[in-house]
This record gives structure tokens, sequence and C-alpha cells, in this order.
């Protein structure tokens, strides 16, 4: 009952979110802000990846990094000498091109006061001595790799053909041994096809035993243009139902707390000590390449998913903005909300401090609710997400991607042609 009460809540939310061709108006006193850099090359898409990606051309390498370097350009434009504090580096496929990534964080440095840390996804077959030379050379000090799964047969169930498991063994090892990065992170992916909670539960064993020092667990996420949520709905492909995937979420909790980890959001997982790495927990941030998203203010917004359209765009001097939705205030601290129950808790004192209002009054009866089922508890201050209340908050973030997300990236696809926008 509870778990159908979040999910309904939140849809219901998010009901009258509609993204279109609107013109954000980026804040020119902003301090501080996070920055999201999209490399969307895939050697080998994925056909159940929700978030925009295209297949790996050489030719295009060098085009898309003088893009992207045209693109912080148009940021620093605007938005002056303000101070970077928080730099993401995903995809698609990062270190498909770690000497291009390399390049623009060069490019960020010098056109931004940079004090942050620096997170960079990776694929397993990507990842030698000299990448991570490049990478730790750049900056870059927090490392996550995309594993999914350990089991070769699920990795070719779910069409992840890049890597087999022996490749992604080696490629840990060589990032342990390296010790150059402050975080190391792998991402596992539950809810999937052919996946039993038997293979889960080796999956976890193997992370647990290389002693890896973070563990992302992310369900699987279908969005309706992904080809794999469309052979799901043929009956091509059969997923782990409701109650499997509940049992899934249960073993994957007790597995890494029973180990000695500590949450870090509902689906992260963290030995004692390690500073988190994490993709989604950013306040505010603007995102430059092709597909990339922003929250900047009262405006979520997305660039163009076309790296063609993206390229002509910029080289013109114009943002590469497709797509856009404005938000209320109450509409901002709501998302805000979510996102720290998803990191498990938050302090009163912060909401007060963003927002100019307090959360009591503000969502009292929600959070009134999320006490008395035990999701949340709160101690002075301090309201911190349960044990017993990972898996309703799972469920909302779940929900929250499989409506916001999706309506973002499927407006984005719908509307590749830029708005053809000026900044001064």
């Amino acid at each position: 009952m509870l778990e159908f009460m979040i999910e309904r809540m939140t849809r219901k939310k998010l009901a009258n979110i509609k993204f279109s061709k609107i013109e954000p108006e980026l804040p020119k006193d902003k301090d501080e802000i996070g920055l999201y850099i999209h490399i969307p090359f895939c050697k080998m898409p994925c056909p159940f990846c929700a978030y925009i990606r295209y297949p790996w051309n050489p030719k295009l390498e060098r085009p898309y990094i003088e893009a992207v370097k045209k693109e912080i350009n148009l940021y620093r434009n605007v938005l002056g000498d303000v101070k970077i504090n928080s730099i993401y580096v995903g995809g698609g496929t990062p270190t498909i091109m770690p000497e291009g990534v390399a390049d623009i964080l060069t490019h960020v440095e010098n056109a931004f006061n940079v004090s942050s840390d620096i997170g960079v996804e990776s694929n397993p077959d990507d990842l030698n001595e000299k990448t991570l030379a490049l990478l730790l050379d750049a900056g870059v000090n927090k490392l996550s790799m995309g594993v999914q799964s350990f089991s070769d047969e699920i990795l070719n169930g779910i069409g992840r053909r890049s890597h087999d498991a022996k490749q992604t063994l080696d490629a840990i090892e060589l990032v342990m041994n390296n010790g150059g990065f402050d975080t190391f992170s792998i991402d596992l992916m539950f809810s999937l096809p052919t996946q039993s909670l038997a293979s889960l539960k080796r999956d976890l064993d193997i992370a647990i035993e290389k002693s890896v020092p973070q563990v992302a667990t992310y369900p699987l996420l279908l969005f309706p243009y992904c080809k794999m949520y469309r052979d799901v709905k043929e009956h091509k492909i059969e997923l782990p139902n409701k109650k499997v995937e509940k049992k899934m979420y249960d073993v994957i909790v007790n597995s890494f707390v029973d180990a000695g980890y500590e949450p870090c959001s509902v689906w992260s997982f963290a030995k004692k000590g390690v500073d988190k790495y994490g993709s989604v927990e950013r306040d505010e941030y603007i995102g430059v390449g092709a597909g990339a998203m922003s929250n900047v203010g009262e405006y979520f917004y997305a660039n163009t998913a076309s790296v063609e359209e993206y390229i002509q765009a910029v080289s013109k001097g114009s943002p590469p903005i497709a797509i856009g939705a404005k938000s209320s205030l109450d509409g901002i601290a709501a998302r805000w909300l979510s996102m720290s129950l998803y990191e498990m808790g938050f302090d009163k004192r912060e909401f007060k401090r963003r927002f100019g209002m307090d959360v009591n009054e503000k969502f009292n009866s929600f959070l009134r609710w999320l006490k008395l089922f035990g999701v949340i508890k709160v101690e002075g201050d301090h309201v911190q997400v349960t044990r017993k209340g990972m898996r309703p908050i799972h469920l909302m973030t779940k929900t929250f991607l499989l409506t916001f997300i999706a309506k973002a990236c499927t407006a984005c696809m719908e509307n590749p042609k830029p708005l053809n926008l000026r900044w001064s």
C-alpha cells in the first residue's frame, strides 16, 4: 500500500510537466554552479540505454571537442568567472576518447574558476594504463565503470557486447592497483532479462569480494523509445516481475549493509570513509554537449540530441538548446526534497537557506506521512531515510526518472533543431 501510494503521488506531481521550445533565462549573478559534460558516442549503443547516445565515428571526435569548447565559451560570456563546484563527464562513453576528455577539461580550467572534484564514466574495454594516466593528469579524481553484470550470459541478454566478465575483472584490478583515484565506483544493474536472485547475488558477492570502494545498483529503466522497451511490449523479452524485483532490492541492501558498506543513496553503497561518487546529486548545473541537460534556476532544459545540429549551432555562436521547462519555486523545492531523500536525508536548515521557507510548513503533510510509515526519522533538524524507507524512496526515484526524465529525453529527440538563440 505504501509503495503504491508513493508511486502514485510521484506520477501525479509530475503529470503536468511539459517540455517545449522555451528560452531559459540564465542568472548572471550566480556565485557557483555545477558542470555536466556529455560525450554521446558509444561503440555499441545498448538497446536498454535511455540516454542520448550516438554511434562512434572517429571523424566526429575533433569537431565535437571543438564544439563543446565553444559552448563552454558561450556560458563563460554569460556567467563570467563563476565558480565550478562540480564536474561530471557522462555519456555515452567518455573514455572512448580520453584525449578529447582531457582537452575539454583543460579548457574548462582555463575558462572558469574551478574548485571541484571531477568524475568520469568509463567502460571496462576502454581502460588501460595510458587512459588512466591521461585522466589523472587532467585532474580526474573520481572514476565510475559501467559493469552492469559479471555474467556473460546476462551481458549478452541485454545487448551489452562491448566487454565481457574477464575484461571487467581485469579493468577493476587495473584501476584498484593504480591507486590514483580518490573514489572508484562500479555500476551494477538489476531486474534484467534472464537475471535471477542467485545471479544477482553472485554479482554482488564478486563486487564485495573485490573490495570495490563504491557500488551503484540501478534498476533497469526502459523509456518508450528504447529498443528493449518495444521488445518487452511485444513479449520478445521477459523481465522479472514486481515481486522478484522487490526481493532483488532487498538482497542488494542486505548484502552491502551486512558487508560493512553504508548507503550513500538508495542505489549506492560505499565503504566507510570513501568520498562518494554520484552522477545526479547536483542542485544546479549547466550541461554542455549534444543531448546534455541543464538545471539552472527556474529552468530545466536540454541541448539538441543531434551531434550534427549541435556542432552547426555552436559554430554559429548559438546555444544548442532545443527544449525546456520552467518550474515554480514550489516545483524546484519539491525536486530538491525528492533528490535529498534519494541521498538518504537532509538538514532542514539547508532547505531554509536555499528556499527561504520552512520545510515543515511547505511539506508538512508529506513529511508527517513518511514519518508515520517509518520511511524517515527526524532528529532535531536532520531528516534521515531509514533502512525500511529505502525501498519506497527507490520507487519514488524510479518513477521520477520514468516520467520527468523520459519526457525530457523524448521531447529532445522529437525536436532536433536548436532554437537559434543569441546570448549577450
